[in-house]
């Protein structure tokens, strides 16, 4: 990857706007043409199918209104006279009773659809008579049409009131050249005997040509069975056929789809089974959509060259400057910071740049200066460091010698002393640890007490109480020393009556509390005034508690009965030292 990457800036600001502008306009572009798409497709369905959903029903209109037809004939008084009984002593003869029969089925289509009318009767009654309502290319054979199957159904009774589909042609039985949509009606007279069969037919073809807006070039209508046979064209152009069968399975009642750059929506006819099917080109549909998309592209890339030409003019005018600037800041360099730029020899921003950077000079050889100072005294006080450490060791050497000096000359009170006074200078001189364990805290506030009773005549007692699970509890350094000092110093100072101090440690939840209460003289009666010291050791505390357990340290002193009474809380931290051998292991078989 290192080596596709431009090192010179003029190439990487190239690089950025391609990645950053170019590249994000192309994108969203596209993804935003898409979503239009996406969205004129479904709008264009939901329009198809609203569509579609009137013509479907314009359809089942007709379908339900030529089968109601069938009760203006049952109903008209001529018609079934004569139906009924030709040569009952008409005045007409049996061509002219035909004639107004026929008349009277025209009559019926033009009352009943106004318009067009693409419904057809015919009528076979028991006195091998035909009847139509249009003229037929050839003259009826009445045997040949009661031979057919469904005419003798009907004959025998057989309810045939179901919309089915009949071939038409030249050569068809009922002279009638489209195919149609037929059902078939009886007649029965007063004794309920069938004296006639009607036949009515609906040009479901022409129907669908006229019934359908006028549809674009690219547009077709047609109408296909459930199994996806078509039955149906409003083109016969072979540029938009379908394919018969098409597949229909899986088809919803009413639905689109996108199918080979097609979209197809669908409406199906309940009382037929069969499918209204409507297909537009996506190609046709998003012609001006592609004229437009090509004219934005187009003008975004003319965009994009002139700025990519500008982009590389202003990325020259910037870095002719900053390579000086660099050839400058190698010399800058070379001589230890010892040089400036010439300010009048740039303008504008070059130009603030530049003071800028002469600022940074100063500032950077000031800094070293104060670096070197700062490092100078470090040394030094590192050296008072070393030299100070010296103090406490030597102390501590020099009690080593006073105790055993006192030991050889049988004091038994003096090595005690030195002992105790050298643990707690020892504790002191570990600057490195400030959380100890309270029995180790423990055993210092004791030998404290050894120092104290040994320098007092007064007896005092001190008493401590704690959990021995809280023996590792871990405990600032030296925190009982000073309450213990405070005690001793302001609680007995003005008291006749032997003192006691009692030192309770206990756990509360997650806290330990740690409490020193003396029988003293209290708050009231201390002098504070009396002894500068007083109050600093606690104050002392405070502060370490603060920066060792933040909010969840603190101290607090208070008045009792008899004395006073402070209390410290910190956070509960048990840490048991690691003995060799013991197991680092989790012990399963808890919980």
């Amino acid at each position: 990857m290192r080596h596709f990457i431009p090192q010179t800036l003029k190439y990487k600001l190239f690089l950025a706007f391609l990645l950053v502008i170019l590249l994000p306009i192309i994108v969203l572009n596209m993804t935003h043409v898409q979503k239009f798409e996406t969205l004129m497709k479904e709008q264009v369905s939901s329009q198809n199918l609203e569509q579609m959903t009137t013509i479907t029903s314009s359809l089942g209109n007709l379908l339900s209104v030529a089968e109601k037809t069938f009760t203006l004939i049952e109903q008209d008084s001529f018609i079934t006279a004569i139906l009924k009984n030709p040569e009952a002593g008409l005045t007409y003869s049996f061509v002219q009773q035909k004639l107004k029969v026929e008349e009277k089925f025209n009559a019926i289509n033009n009352s009943v659809f106004i318009a067009n009318s693409y419904v057809y009767y015919t009528v076979l009654d028991t006195k091998e008579l035909v009847y139509t309502s249009y003229w037929p290319n050839r003259i009826l054979n009445y045997s040949g049409l009661a031979a057919m199957p469904r005419i003798q159904d009907a004959f025998q009774g057989k309810s045939l009131s179901k919309w089915q589909l009949e071939e038409g042609g030249a050569n068809s039985e009922f002279g009638i050249q489209p195919s149609l949509l037929t059902m078939y009606k009886v007649l029965r007279d007063e004794n309920n005997r069938i004296y006639a069969v009607v036949r009515i037919g609906v040009d479901y073809q022409s129907w669908l040509r006229s019934a359908i807006p006028s549809p674009a070039n690219e547009e077709l209508y047609a109408l296909a069975s459930s199994e996806g046979e078509i039955y149906a064209r409003s083109t016969t152009s072979n540029t938009l056929a379908l394919p018969s069968p098409m597949n229909t399975q899986g088809w919803e009642p009413i639905g689109s789809k996108v199918e080979n750059d097609h979209i197809i929506s669908y409406s199906k006819i309940p009382d037929l089974n069969w499918y209204l099917i409507k297909r537009i080109p996506t190609k046709y549909l998003f012609h001006k959509v592609n004229q437009l998309q090509q004219s934005y592209m187009l003008t975004t890339l003319i965009i994009a060259v002139l700025f990519i030409v500008m982009t590389f003019l202003i990325s020259t005018t910037i870095t002719r400057p900053l390579q000086l600037l660099q050839k400058k800041m190698s010399d800058v360099v070379k001589r230890n910071l010892k040089i400036q730029l010439p300010e009048q020899s740039y303008k504008g921003e070059i130009l603030t740049f530049i003071q800028a950077f002469n600022n940074m000079v100063r500032d950077v050889e000031s800094l070293l200066n104060r670096l070197k100072e700062e490092e100078r005294n470090k040394e030094a006080m590192r050296f008072q460091m070393l030299l100070s450490q010296m103090n406490p060791h030597f102390l501590l050497n020099t009690l080593n010698t006073v105790k055993w000096l006192a030991i050889e000359m049988g004091n038994k009170q003096i090595p005690e002393v030195c002992e105790s006074l050298g643990k707690l200078l020892e504790a002191g001189m570990r600057l490195d640890v400030d959380l100890i364990h309270l029995e180790y805290e423990i055993e210092l506030a004791q030998r404290y007490v050894s120092i104290q009773k040994l320098r007092y005549d007064r007896e005092f007692e001190v008493v401590i109480t704690f959990d021995p699970e809280l023996r590792y509890a871990l405990v600032p350094k030296l925190s009982l020393q000073p309450l213990i000092e405070n005690s001793i110093y302001h609680g007995f100072a003005k008291i006749d009556r032997s003192g006691r101090i009692e030192i309770r440690v206990h756990q509360e939840g997650n806290e330990l509390v740690i409490e020193v209460e003396d029988n003293g003289a209290g708050l009231e009666n201390t002098n504070a005034s009396a002894s500068p010291g007083n109050g600093i050791a606690l104050k002392n505390l405070e502060e370490r508690l603060a920066l060792l357990f933040r909010k969840q340290g603190s101290i607090s002193v208070e008045s009792v009965q008899t004395g006073t009474l402070v209390r410290i809380r910190t956070l509960c931290l048990l840490s048991p030292p690691y003995l060799k051998g013991e197991s680092l292991h989790v012990d399963g078989s808890l919980g």
